[in-house]
C-alpha cells in the first residue's frame, strides 16, 4: 500500500460510538452479536472505517420509496 488513500483506517470503540451517535455499550453489543465487524489487536478492539460505513449503508432506509 503505497498510496495513503489505500491505507486501512482503524477506529476505536469511542470513535465508532461518536460516529454512529450511539453509546459505547451499544457498540460492544453490536460487536458481540456479529453485526459490526471488528479487528482484535492484543487487548484492543478496532473497527475498519470502511466496515462502519458499510454498516450504515446497509441500514439506510427510504430515499427511493422502498423501505428495507
Amino acid at each position: 500500500m503505497s498510496d495513503k488513500t489505500d491505507q486501512l483506517k482503524l477506529l476505536t470503540v469511542p470513535e465508532v460510538a461518536e460516529m454512529l451517535s450511539i453509546s459505547i455499550n451499544k457498540v460492544y453489543a453490536l460487536k458481540a452479536i456479529g453485526e459490526l465487524p471488528f479487528i482484535k489487536i492484543s487487548a484492543s478492539t478496532r473497527f475498519d472505517l470502511a466496515d462502519v460505513q458499510q454498516f450504515v449503508a446497509d441500514r439506510k432506509q427510504g430515499g427511493n420509496g422502498i423501505e428495507r
